[in-house]
């Protein structure tokens, strides 16, 4: 709209008041109609009708300026609208997941009553390419968590363990990390096996698998559960599942790679196990 006010639009409007006032005084030599005044009259005639078409003009230039200024309004309200509705979905869309996170935590917890929860979010991940660990916000003065303790999702996945624990706040180590280890059963028929974090395999999100027996059943595709042994992890704990089998490099057993179950960069809000019977 500031572009109208220029220069040639005020010498417009200007003109446009004089021919206005040219008309005014030619119709205002009113009665007597000689020679002169029929003169007037006749060259005031088209003066009229460009002060007509000129006052036409502007009207039509106000009523396209209001509008515009009344549509600008509304896209500004209907932007506001958009942003609330957004906000409205956003709200919803994280109350709907937590409620889903905490009706499988419940399902979970009732299928292993010996577990006692305490739930946690992870704060930041660690940046470092030598480690793979993450900080929850839950310490010892907030919090019944415990160096050992298994940190999982919802549904029962072991995503790391508590390594250190600090007033507000504790580190735990995910379970690609270089020194995250666990004893595990493989597959339907529960073999026996080692899993570990290795350099080289937490740069691809993933931990080997070893110690197994030549002739024990593990397969591409085979779950990959903590057995329980040592206490260290409650039993049925899903890690992830086999990706790979090869021969061990020794020539002795079978390894493999593990890929987490879990998309680990991804959790968010997590449970840590900071109870459970080991004889269960």
């Amino acid at each position: 709209m500031k572009a109208f006010l220029t220069r040639k639009n005020i010498a417009i409007v200007l003109a446009a008041v004089v021919i206005a006032a040219v008309a005014a005084v030619s119709s205002g030599t009113g009665g007597g109609g000689g020679f002169l005044t029929d003169w007037a009259a006749a060259a005031a005639r088209p003066l009229r009708a460009a002060a007509a078409a000129v006052a036409r003009t502007f009207e039509t230039i106000y009523g396209y300026m209001y509008e515009y200024e009344k549509v600008v309004a509304e896209n500004d309200s209907l932007k506001k609208q958009i942003a609330d509705f957004r906000q409205d979905y956003r709200e919803y869309t994280e109350a709907s997941e937590e409620n889903a996170r905490l009706r499988a935590l419940l399902n979970f917890s009732a299928r292993h009553s010996d577990y006692e929860f305490d739930t946690a979010t992870i704060i930041a991940w660690s940046a470092s390419n030598w480690s793979s660990s993450f900080t929850l916000g839950k310490g010892s003065g907030n919090s019944a968590v415990a160096v050992g303790d298994a940190v999982i999702t919802e549904t029962g996945v072991l995503i790391g363990r508590v390594t250190e624990v600090r007033a507000t706040e504790s580190t735990a180590v995910s379970v690609v990390d270089t020194t995250f280890s666990a004893s595990v059963l493989i597959g339907e028929e529960g073999a026996d096996g080692q899993v570990s974090g290795d350099f080289t395999l937490m740069r691809e999100g993933r931990l080997m698998l070893g110690l197994l027996e030549d002739g024990a059943a593990a397969l591409a595709g085979d779950t990959v559960v903590t057995s329980g042994l040592g206490g260290v992890f409650p039993e049925g704990l899903v890690i992830g599942s086999v990706e790979a089998v090869t021969k061990s490099p020794s020539g002795i057993g079978i390894s493999g790679v593990i890929r987490p179950e879990a998309e680990l960069r991804r959790a968010t809000y997590v449970f840590i196990v900071t109870q459970f019977d080991a004889n269960a």
